[in-house]
């Protein structure tokens, strides 16, 4: 009776969301907008707003929001409603399933449980891949989390990084950085039944060569885009692991790379690359031009901002996901303008 009483003497307590943020466009004004801020991963009430009766509640008593799921998050991947993010501190992978606002957590069960999962991916059924650094294995589990198979060989990974899955050949890319002894810097390619194919790549500086690679994405067509981050730019192969180009170059300028962390290619042809340095992520084309320079550093409480940028990840519908290790989120946003000019 006293938490109704209070609900109707204080009517406008209860009418704002605890969730609710105005409207974010990027570039900032007075430049045209051609990104929005659609939405910030982080807990539970991300997919399940609170009612306006439990805001009140919330508000009445001070019961605190749900908590953040996210403690360090590194890499993401989207398709199809879910958006699955790995978390190297707390060793799970947490689904954000949209369609049923659900978000849970996988990898922690006695079959299939991860150490230190690194890099994900999504196939066209939706299955999920977790690329372990500690297990040096490909872990794949069903759209509910249930494991399903494991894939690769421990002892053919010096740190293995970062996984992608062909959307024309099923094939499995694994990503090993390597470190700074190893020689192994270079791409496991395997079958979708989990078979060995290939390696692609060996350490160095030439074209074709590696150096500490960080992520990798495959685009529509089935060519393998690899962040060579030691290096500083972006190789391209074919699937059979021949060199096709390379872009991009050390700098502090619009376009060059300084730290890349993720990289991402969505069905549109564009190229999302995150960077630790600049705070920021860039977006070019399929040949290094760029487009569009999103984001910059954080300050408290302000959207659209990053202090160290990690996976970013696409999905059909063309939105970008961003991860954030600092600020424990997922930024989601909206592409405006498919024509995404150079400025």
């Amino acid at each position: 009776m006293i938490l109704v009483l209070l609900f109707l003497l204080l009517p406008g307590c209860a009418s704002t969301p605890v969730n609710k943020s105005p409207d974010f466009y990027w570039p900032l004004p007075p430049d045209k907008p051609r990104l929005k801020l659609e939405a910030q991963l982080r807990s539970r009430d991300d997919l399940n707003p609170p009612s306006e009766f439990q805001n009140f509640k919330r508000f009445a008593t001070g019961e605190s929001v749900s908590p953040p799921v996210l403690i360090k998050p590194y890499d993401v991947a989207a398709r199809s409603g879910l958006v699955v993010v790995t978390d190297t501190r707390s060793s799970v992978v947490q689904v954000f399933d949209i369609p049923r606002r659900k978000v849970f957590a996988i990898g922690w069960r006695r079959e299939g449980t991860l150490s230190e999962p690194a890099g994900v991916a999504i196939d066209h059924k939706r299955r999920i891949y977790v690329a372990d650094s500690a297990r040096g294995q490909v872990i794949v589990y069903d759209p509910l989390g249930l494991y399903l198979a494991e894939i690769g060989d421990p002892k053919q990974f010096s740190r293995l990084s970062d996984v992608a899955v062909s959307p024309v050949s099923g094939n499995i890319f694994a990503l090993d950085r390597g470190g700074v002894d190893s020689p192994w810097h270079r791409i496991s390619v395997f079958s979708p039944d989990g078979t060995f194919i290939r390696f692609i790549g060996e350490r160095g500086q030439d074209k074709g060569q590696l150096n500490h690679p960080g992520q990798l994405a495959i685009s529509a067509d089935g060519r393998v885009f690899v962040l060579d981050a030691g290096n500083f730019r972006v190789q391209i192969f074919n699937e059979q692991g021949e060199y096709l180009d390379d872009w991009g170059q050390i700098g502090q300028g619009l376009g060059n790379l300084a730290r890349p962390r993720g990289i991402s290619v969505n069905d549109q042809g564009l190229v999302i690359v995150s960077d630790a340095a600049f705070q920021n992520f860039q977006i070019f084309d399929l040949t290094g031009r760029l487009y569009l320079s999103v984001g910059s550093r954080a300050e408290p409480g302000s959207p659209g901002r990053y202090l160290l940028p990690s996976g970013v990840a696409s999905d059909e519908t063309g939105r970008i996901y961003v991860v954030d290790q600092i600020l424990r989120k997922v930024d989601v946003w909206r592409i405006l303008d498919q024509s995404v000019s150079a400025r």
